[in-house]
């Protein structure tokens, strides 16, 4: 059975994908290179930059709440790696055929093999978790309410705090959140949300607390940079707080990781009544992962933001506006071309043909799963 969307979280799932275009164009459209330090310019990016890091764990703590109770399904990983596989190739090609870009052969093996070429990196992860799904729900249908607070806690030490801390080690390799152990981290803490969780109405008091959680990632930042501006920074140690962005701008960090699960607290607390308002945000959220595999596909990537010449905004007035603009610009066309190739392949995603082929490798999968020999039945499923 399909489930119903929650407008509340696929309200989170689009102020989520927001987010991460927000970040990259933070990011590959080079404000945080360009923008002066001290200046209110400089604050003002590395703050938009800095809070756009709890993108990828709302998405990955959306996906666990749902999946902990879901069944896995062939279908729906084929029809994801369809979707993902339009775009790597099809934008590839259009490029290929329309453009003078340097045809490298290796952009386009990766483009026909997206999700095993890392050519999405966040899409190779998911789809990792995905296949994990079924042996995580196991995992946590076999444990009491304790004991899976304390398999999150324990993940969220080894995984967040560790690194944090001991922030000059290179302990457990966690690559800053880009890594499956940081995706089944997650799972867990979102599979104990559904669970055990029982939202309280309180949203604006979430909301709050989420906020200034959010504050404290830039915040870390611009303390950093201050306290290597005295005589502190003789402390050749302290240099590796500014690794990267900084020691708190990666997706598994305390800061990021606290601000996530605040903002997704509070949104499992905002209450939509079902009417327009909420197909509206089902729709556009539905075409929110479309949003990501169009605007960061290699070759958009580097056409758009080199485009956009936001160094220019830059110490004007209208940095913040401009900022928003483009980010809405961007959402908006890249959402109606996602609900167009909905629309054009919803007949081949929904046809008895592949539905039949995916439900006979389900099964086939649950007799593998069950030790069985085909024609036998047991109550046990994936």
């Amino acid at each position: 059975m399909k489930r119903e969307r929650q407008a509340n979280l696929e309200a989170l799932r689009i102020l989520a994908m927001v987010m991460v275009v927000t970040a990259h164009l933070m990011n590959h459209g080079n404000l945080i290179t360009l923008a002066q330090p001290g200046t209110a310019s400089y604050y003002l990016v590395w703050t938009l930059f800095g809070v756009s890091f709890v993108c990828i764990n709302l998405y990955l703590l959306i996906s666990s709440y749902f999946l902990v109770e879901s069944r896995f399904s062939v279908g729906k990983l084929v029809r994801l790696i369809l979707q993902v596989f339009f775009y790597s190739f099809g934008i590839t090609l259009l490029f290929w055929l329309f453009t003078d870009v340097p045809k490298e052969p290796k952009y386009l093996v990766y483009s026909v093999l997206p999700v095993a070429s890392d050519f999405y990196w966040f899409v190779s992860m998911y789809v990792g978790m995905y296949l994990l799904s079924p042996l995580m729900n196991r995992l946590v249908r076999s444990m009491s309410k304790r004991q899976l607070c304390c398999a999150a806690l324990l993940s969220l030490g080894l995984v967040s705090v560790w690194p944090n801390i001991i922030y000059f080690s290179s302990a457990l390799n966690t690559a800053g959140g880009v890594s499956i152990s940081w995706f089944l981290t997650l799972y867990l803490c979102g599979a104990y949300l559904r669970l055990y969780y029982r939202p309280d109405g309180r949203f604006g008091s979430w909301l709050w607390k989420a906020f200034a959680a959010l504050l404290l990632i830039p915040a870390s930042r611009f303390i950093i940079e201050a306290l290597l501006a005295t005589p502190l920074q003789k402390i050749s140690i302290l240099d590796d707080l500014m690794w990267g962005y900084s020691v708190f701008y990666n997706y598994s960090s305390i800061l990021v990781t606290l601000a996530s699960i605040l903002l997704f607290l509070a949104f499992l607390n905002l209450r939509i009544a079902p009417g327009k308002g909420a197909a509206v945000i089902n729709t556009v959220a539905g075409a929110a992962f479309g949003v990501y595999l169009i605007h960061d596909h290699y070759y958009i990537r580097e056409k758009l933001w080199s485009r956009i010449d936001g160094g220019a905004w830059l110490g004007k007035w209208y940095l913040l506006p401009a900022c928003i603009g483009t980010v809405a610009a961007v959402y908006l066309v890249c959402t109606g071309i996602e609900l167009l190739r909905q629309r054009i392949f919803c007949p081949l995603e929904k046809s008895k043909w592949l539905t039949e082929a995916c439900l006979r490798a389900d099964e086939g999968l649950r007799r593998i799963w069950r030790g069985e020999e085909k024609g036998e039945q047991t109550e046990n499923e994936i």
